[in-house]
């Protein structure tokens, strides 16, 4: 059994990612035991909260490129 991420289409089927049809075998055609589970809405932060109030204290400290490059700062040790 292995729990992935599904999304609605727009005529209710379900779509589940190339890699997880891949790695458990599915064929088009195959039937499969599904558990619907509505994924939690994320609820934005009140502007009271404290940890507000710390977003941008740093200002423009450090690298800008940490979601593109992360791989390249967490395992060279000759950073630029």
């Amino acid at each position: 059994m292995q729990t992935c991420e599904a999304f609605v289409m727009d005529d209710g089927h379900l779509s589940i990612a190339e890699e997880v049809r891949h790695e458990m075998g599915l064929r088009h055609g195959e039937r499969v035991e599904v558990t619907i589970r509505r994924f939690a809405a994320i609820e934005p932060m009140d502007a009271d909260n404290p940890l507000m109030k710390m977003i941008g204290l740093c200002g423009n400290v450090g690298k800008t490129d940490m979601s593109v490059n992360h791989d390249q700062y967490l395992y060279k040790e000759d950073n630029p």
